[in-house]
């Protein structure tokens, strides 16, 4: 055995390229780690550049920790996520859910158990072989479908056969009166009081009626039947049937013993044995009693003609038996009842027909394909109309009855500018004109210079001909043509031949767009289509636009443009009378002009701490932040000016103006999540998400120390201004061992409340650690070689410790393989040196 040994110098050599290792692979793990949403800085990320993949592993692995997707995507924009990216990744995972590509692998397994096992029942019931679904009657033993039981509320049949366990009831009135209720035993008799035993079995109720009425003359004198001086009378029922055990074997799918009612029949029996399997015949079942076949059932003549002349009742001990079928054909297409058919040896191809219902509506009845298997191969046969009686299926056989051919061989047709357009039938000898008059004739907008004639020629290929109208209708015996088969007449509108005209306005009326054309349509028109003037309307300038249409000269090209027309309104926004009269042409465009000095109110809110808060209207385009101030009163005594902070909305179409102007700040989508305020503990959601709102850091003190300058922004629209209380306390949150907010302590450092929220966790990233601070501003800690600078604590900030992402582990092998990589690069390296 071979034993190494380790000098001094060899350990401390092997500890020094294990350090190395465990350092490469160390830079290794967080460059993995540094990809997608689980990197540690994410800053940097792009939608497009995280797959649907990753994306749905991310979701996946936070909501198995609890977290649902808008607290995932909060979480990851503490850690450094622009908002406008998580936006987008929260689109994406939206339509992710909504094409169902999360569902496939988050089916409950309990849901997959429950489709595998009915599944199998199906399969077990014979429901999803496509022969048994398809066999002619299958569906009738359907345990889902109606139950086939037999009647205990109809008078007992006079010809019922008695058995051990039936209940006789003797009814006696008249002169006497009594009822004797009679059980048949096993022995098969009756005891009546008074009486011998009377034997009864295998008689029918009418047999045994008479025996036991001759047997009760004994005890009632009055008991004569068929005699005038009868005063006492009787009569024979049954109150309660007995059971019977029958069984079924042979090709039925649940065959065995089944007990029945005494009044069960063959087709009661086989509806509880589910009827005959995929092999099983519908066309031969016996019922066997003791050594002979007492029936033959053809389950056909029940479901095809209603007759149940075969469908005897059962006794006790009866056996039915199912045989396989002999032959069998499948008919399919054009058939009311497509399936399998049963054929007996002297049925022929009508009985198969009838068996399927007949013809469809749309059969082709001339003849019938047959698709026939030989010993060796298949071969097809073509049955015609006469040869239906003679011709005689064979097992095996398919039969295929196709459609009538979808084509009309009378059918002409006319469409366009007549009043009745649509089809028509081709008589003898028929013409254009002829087709016109049946349509009523042509419309007064009818295009009469050309007409087209759609038609089919012996290549079955379409071609056209043309028909001058105007010459048509003016002299048809010399210009008509005549019809053919499944000719189109097509026939234009004149405004089908231009383009659509329209006309435009603009501006400051109530309901701009475009509008139809209509001839002599003058500017009031329009105006009045538009549903007038807006407050807003300028009464100095109305202008309408018009397309150049005509050169004086076709070998020079016009300079001008278009022609321009312009009306004035007195003060109420009605036109003169000359104006009113200017008549419109296609494709004018009208626009009426604003008033220039026209503004509405643009509101702003100042909240807080301020004298008079609420909403004021903007007074001129210069207005600031401190001018708000001053119009409201003034600052409170208790007002914290470094919390002070602006929160502006944004249209989306220009957040990417904004975020180059303000540079930084925190911006919320408003659909799509909360937003986080210092100063107030409600939550203001809008449900819209068109706009968001940028939370913009201000020095309020810079502000009111030297109104204007550049620290003072000017107002817009929407603004609001919020002024907190001082806050005292500071919050920490993030990856340390507990949530907590502390009591803000002049000049204390990070790392003081860090330790004071029981310090970093072990999957801290405190590299990263970064400030809120109150009035919306972040600052990041920063780091230089060795050194932290970190942000400086104030009160109302909230210290953020982002996490670190889970690094992917590192198998054996890829453990081997990294080993020999950095040996190779080792020797390379020292190679060099040396």
């Amino acid at each position: 055995m071979n034993v190494l040994y380790f000098n001094k110098k060899g350990l401390i050599r092997l500890f020094s390229c294990f350090v190395i290792i465990v350092s490469l692979l160390s830079v290794s793990f967080s460059v993995g780690a540094q990809e997608g949403l689980g990197g540690r800085d994410i800053s940097q990320v792009r939608s497009e550049d995280i797959s649907d993949q990753q994306l749905k592993n991310y979701v996946e692995r936070g909501r198995e920790r609890g977290y649902s997707v808008q607290e995932m995507m909060q979480r990851a924009t503490q850690r450094g996520l622009p908002s406008s990216v998580a936006n987008k990744l929260l689109r994406r995972i939206r339509e992710l859910e909504q094409s169902r590509q999360f569902e496939e692998g988050r089916r409950p397994s309990r849901e997959r158990e429950i489709s595998r096992d009915t599944a199998r029942k199906a399969r077990r019931a014979g429901r999803l072989d496509s022969v048994g679904r398809r066999i002619f009657g299958a569906e009738l033993f359907n345990q889902d479908g109606p139950v086939f039981k037999p009647s205990g509320n109809i008078p007992t049949p006079r010809n019922y056969v008695l058995g051990t366990g039936d209940k006789i009831v003797v009814d006696i009135w008249g002169q006497s009166t009594n009822v004797h209720r009679l059980n048949v035993s096993k022995e098969g008799t009756i005891s009546i009081e008074n009486l011998k035993p009377l034997y009864v079995h295998g008689l029918s109720l009418k047999e045994a009626e008479k025996r036991i009425i001759d047997k009760l003359k004994n005890l009632y004198r009055g008991l004569r039947p068929d005699s005038s001086n009868q005063s006492t009378f009787a009569r024979v029922h049954l109150s309660d049937l007995r059971s019977i055990q029958v069984t079924i074997m042979g090709e039925v799918r649940e065959p065995g013993n089944y007990t029945l009612s005494s009044l069960a029949t063959v087709f009661n029996a086989l509806f509880k044995a589910r009827g005959p399997n995929n092999i099983g015949s519908y066309r031969n079942v016996k019922v066997i009693r003791g050594d002979e076949t007492v029936a033959e059932l053809d389950l056909y003549e029940l479901l095809i003609n209603g007759n149940q002349g075969n469908n005897i009742r059962l006794h006790d001990q009866d056996i039915i038996k199912v045989d396989p079928y002999e032959t069998r054909v499948d008919v399919r297409g054009a058939v009311k009842r497509e399936g399998y058919f049963e054929m007996k040896e002297d049925e022929n191809l009508e009985d198969l027909l009838r068996f399927a219902g007949g013809f469809a509506d749309s059969a082709y009845t001339g003849r019938l394909r047959i698709h026939r298997n030989t010993p060796t191969k298949k071969r097809i046969e073509t049955v015609s109309k006469e040869d239906f009686s003679t011709f005689k299926p064979k097992s095996g056989d398919v039969v295929f009855v196709d459609k009538i051919i979808d084509r009309f061989e009378n059918r002409v047709e006319i469409s366009g500018a007549v009043w009745r357009p649509g089809e028509y039938e081709l008589q003898e000898g028929m013409t254009v004109h002829d087709l016109i008059k049946k349509a009523d004739g042509l419309r007064p907008d009818a295009y009469q210079s050309r007409a087209i004639i759609n038609r089919l020629d012996e290549n079955f290929d379409f071609k056209l001909e043309s028909v001058d109208l105007t010459k048509l209708m003016d002299n048809p015996e010399r210009y008509d043509k005549k019809l053919k088969p499944e000719d189109e007449v097509v026939i234009q509108n004149i405004f089908d031949m231009r383009e659509e005209y329209m006309v435009t306005i603009e501006g400051a009326v109530r309901d701009t767009g475009d509008y139809d054309f209509r001839q002599n349509m003058t500017l009031e028109d329009l105006i009045l289509k538009a549903d007038g003037f807006k407050e807003s309307a300028s009464e100095g300038r109305i202008e309408v636009f018009r397309r150049i249409t005509e050169n004086k000269s076709t070998q020079e090209r016009s300079k001008n443009l278009a022609e321009t027309y312009r009306f004035s309104v007195d003060r109420d926004l009605s036109l003169n009378e000359e104006d009113k009269q200017f008549e419109l042409k296609p494709f004018d465009q009208v626009f009426v002009r604003q008033k220039p000095n026209y503004e509405t109110q643009r509101n702003v809110k100042i909240e807080g701490e301020i004298m008079y808060p609420g909403t004021y209207a903007i007074e001129n385009r210069n207005e600031r932040i401190s001018d708000l101030i001053e119009r409201s009163g003034g600052l409170t005594a208790e007002a914290y000016l470094a919390g002070a902070t602006l929160i502006r909305e944004r249209e989306s179409e220009e957040r990417e103006e904004v975020d180059l102007e303000l540079g930084y700040g925190e911006v919320v989508d408003k659909g799509n999540s909360a937003i986080r305020d210092n100063t107030k503990d409600t939550v203001d959601t809008k449900d819209t998400e068109d706009t968001e709102e940028v939370h913009v850091g201000i020095d309020l003190a810079g502000i009111m120390e030297n109104p204007g300058s550049s620290k003072d922004l000017f107002l817009r629209e929407g603004d609001k201004v919020r002024i907190p209380k001082e806050l005292q306390t500071v919050k920490v949150s993030g990856a340390v061992l507990r949530d907590v907010e502390l009591r803000h302590e002049e000049g204390k450092r990070l790392n003081y409340y860090v330790n004071r929220a029981g310090g970093f966790a072990e999957n801290a990233y405190n590299r990263r650690a970064y400030v809120v601070y109150a009035n919306g501003r972040v600052e990041a800690r920063r780091n230089f070689l060795f050194f932290n600078f970190d942000p400086k604590i104030k009160p109302g900030a909230e210290i953020i410790i982002p996490e670190k992402a889970e690094g992917e582990r590192i198998d054996i092998g890829q453990f081997v393989s990294l080993m020999s990589s950095v040996a190779s690069t080792a020797a390379v390296i020292v190679s060099l040196i040396r």
